[in-house]
């Protein structure tokens, strides 16, 4: 059982359709500027279970949920399509069965029927917060949504974790009542103590001898820091040992006086004298013994598990500290690994969880984020992953495809849209800002823009080859990409290839620009490669061939002499001055007819048409 895809309609901002396919897109990057949605994107997401309707701030995602840019919409819903087999449907009809007598008429009728579709789309009206199927023949509006609420019982959780308003909970109280029903921070402490021991509980805490109850610490409290070691070593924050942490057991006694609960006064006293802790007054000693007055106050013991920071010094002190008051990447490591290896809305299998990451990692330097996105592509070998950055380097392009990220964009009229990146075309101001982050992952200039205005696009190895084609460019309708080394040109292809443009990539004819041309044609395939790949040609009777190669000396030797260079100077800072005089034009028109020659033979090869 699992989910394919969410749409979204009328929730907040997004009018709709608004389609994310988590089947077809395991990974998800969303990028965009500041105000373009993507917060609601996830939030929207969240909401279609019902499970986290009092997680993410008290439920946050179910509050103001209308469209403040109209003064009447349809109501909110967002809707799944699940995948499911028969006998995993007749097994949540049969848990349906158990807990609602009522509908079990119909439920009995459904399980019956032999023509059910295994892929089927549930709605969430969250006005009404009820759900109902696309299928008509499910049943009544009651059985929709109580069946509904039991296949979302044992589909795969989703996961929402937001770096700017998560907050981890240090004291935790143990609520005797919520056993069995657990939420929040007290069910990740809960699932922590399972996998230690499947007989652990921390709601035994309070119940268990206290030597017992040292030992179960004890255990639980290995189990977390090897956890803790261990992911410390993906992310390695800093060259320290991992901090370790404390559990204890904390009690806190408080007074509840019926008397203030009524509204009635009470004199002023303390807590130990309104529950006769303190000897009684000389002028006041009972006859008998008397049984509690209905109206007397009542201590009320509450229970906690609470969490600190040990970090031992040179000397081999130990010394307690709050996590808060840890730095803010070390907050997050901590409250990113608990939530994702002690939540326990994670199905046994641990598969095809949805995990929705509002800017990940912020509070991480540069290599702990590009450790953290390893662990977002590796986490989506089995889940689906959709996350919101402003970072690039949380979108590198050996790690994430550059076709799967996905463009957040507000609209005039203030809808929010999400659009794959290889369909976005916003204006060219918000399109430089809502991509910079993949600009930045890719190395590329914004002006990247402008290529599209081009009949094609050379891509060269390096900002001299890009000073040479353009010295010689003419009128010819061509843009030139300049990449940051012969590697890197490949991924510049893929952008655009992403992006539709016409284009060749063009290395150096030498050893290291063949081995990466050849990589680039296996990589992309013959076709790509016959059409768009080229080494520099070669000329008769050389070995190799770059591009100071296609200059004459003697034009060079002229360049230098004009400028004022010395004789020596370097090709490259002869090409860089010649690039930006204000002679360069007519410099380049008294050049020999060989170098003029060579660089019309390099067009020819480029079949730019």
């Amino acid at each position: 059982m699992r989910y394919n895809r969410f749409v979204i309609r009328n929730y907040r901002a997004i009018t709709g359709p608004l389609e994310i396919d988590v089947q077809k897109t395991a990974l998800t990057p969303v990028v965009g500027i500041n105000e373009s949605g993507k917060t609601t994107i996830l939030h929207a997401v969240f909401a279609f279970d019902y499970y986290n309707d009092d997680l993410n701030d008290d439920g946050r995602h179910l509050k103001d949920t209308s469209n403040l840019y109209r003064t009447s919409s349809p109501p909110p819903v967002i809707e799944a399509e699940i995948e499911m087999t028969r006998s995993e449907l007749n097994a949540a009809i049969l848990q349906c069965e158990l807990h609602h007598a009522a509908l079990k008429p119909e439920l009995v009728a459904l399980k019956k029927r032999r023509a059910l579709p295994n892929v089927m789309t549930i709605r969430r009206n969250l006005h009404t917060l009820k759900y109902s199927w696309d299928f008509q023949r499910i049943g009544s509006p009651e059985v929709q949504d109580e069946l509904a609420r039991s296949v979302i019982l044992n589909l795969p959780f989703i996961l929402f974790f937001d770096d700017f308003r998560d907050k981890i909970v240090e004291r935790i109280e143990i609520v005797a009542a919520k056993r069995g029903n657990v939420t929040g921070w007290l069910s990740i402490v809960e699932q922590l103590f399972k996998q230690t021991d499947k007989a652990f509980s921390v709601f035994d805490l309070p119940d268990l001898e206290e030597r017992k109850r040292k030992t179960v610490l004890a255990k639980v409290q290995r189990h977390l820091n090897e956890t803790l070691t261990k992911e410390w070593q993906t992310f390695r924050l800093d060259d320290r040992d991992p901090l370790r942490i404390s559990i204890d057991f904390d009690q806190a006694v408080s007074v509840h006086d019926p008397a203030i609960s009524e509204g009635k006064a009470v004199p002023l006293a303390s807590a130990a004298n309104m529950l006769g802790v303190l000897a009684p007054s000389p002028q006041f000693r009972p006859a008998t013994p008397q049984a509690p007055k209905p109206n007397a106050p009542v201590a009320i013991t509450r229970n906690y598990v609470t969490f600190h920071v040990v970090e031992t010094d040179s000397a081999g002190d130990e010394h307690f500290f709050f996590i808060s008051d840890r730095s803010k990447g070390f907050y997050w490591f901590f409250n990113f690994v608990m939530k994702l290896e002690f939540n326990p809305k994670v199905v046994a299998d641990d598969a095809h969880t949805v995990y929705l990451l509002d800017e990940p990692g912020s509070y991480l330097h540069a290599f702990a984020q590009r450790k953290l996105c390893h662990k977002l592509r590796q986490l989506s070998e089995r889940n689906r992953v959709i996350y919101c950055t402003h970072s690039h380097y949380l979108l590198d392009p050996d790690i994430i495809p550059v076709s799967s990220i996905a463009v957040a964009d507000k609209d005039g009229d203030g809808n929010v849209s999400l659009v794959p990146i290889t369909q976005y075309h916003g204006a060219t101001s918000v399109t430089r800002s809502a991509l910079q982050p993949v600009l930045d992952a890719l190395q590329i200039r914004p002006f990247v823009y402008d290529l599209t205005a081009t009949h094609a696009t050379v891509i060269t190895e390096g900002i001299y080859d890009y000073f040479a084609i353009e010295l010689f460019r003419n009128n010819r309708s061509i843009s030139v990409l300049p990449s940051v080394g012969a590697d890197s040109i490949k991924f510049y292809i893929s952008l655009l290839i992403a992006w539709q443009v016409e284009f060749r990539a063009l290395w150096d004819n030498d050893g290291e620009g063949r081995e990466k041309y050849a990589q680039a044609c296996d990589l992309f395939g013959s076709g790509i490669a016959g059409r768009g790949l080229r080494l520099l040609p070669m000329a008769a009777g050389q070995p190799r061939r770059i591009m100071q190669d296609l200059f004459h000396g003697n034009d060079l030797v002229h360049v230098r002499t004009e400028l004022g260079l010395t004789r020596d100077c370097s090709f490259k800072r002869t090409l860089h001055s010649l690039f930006y005089s204000p002679r360069r034009a007519e410099l380049v028109q008294t050049m020999s007819q060989t170098t003029k020659q060579n660089f019309e033979q390099l067009f020819e090869s480029l079949n730019l048409g």
